[in-house]
């Protein structure tokens, strides 16, 4: 499901006069939704990442991933 499908998915909560006030999603627009925005949080954390080590000591094989994974797990807290 693509972005446009979930936004055409969206139903409006309106009020007495006619305003719209809300949003409904679906469970599996939602999911999806709520997917893409996780997967662009990790893009931006991965893209940070990359411009704080860019002139850092390369790292490779298991010491990268294992320098990774601290930066993850900083990241979150």
């Amino acid at each position: 499901m693509h972005v446009i499908d979930i936004l055409n998915t969206a139903q409006f909560v309106v009020d007495k006069h006619g305003n719209q006030t809300a949003v409904f999603l679906d469970l599996n627009s939602w999911d999806t939704l709520r997917k893409i925005l996780e997967e662009l949080i990790e893009d931006e954390s991965l893209g940070q990442l990359m411009i704080a080590v860019e002139n850092d000591e390369k790292l490779e094989g298991e010491t990268a991933q294992n320098a990774y994974q601290v930066y993850l797990t900083e990241a979150q807290a």
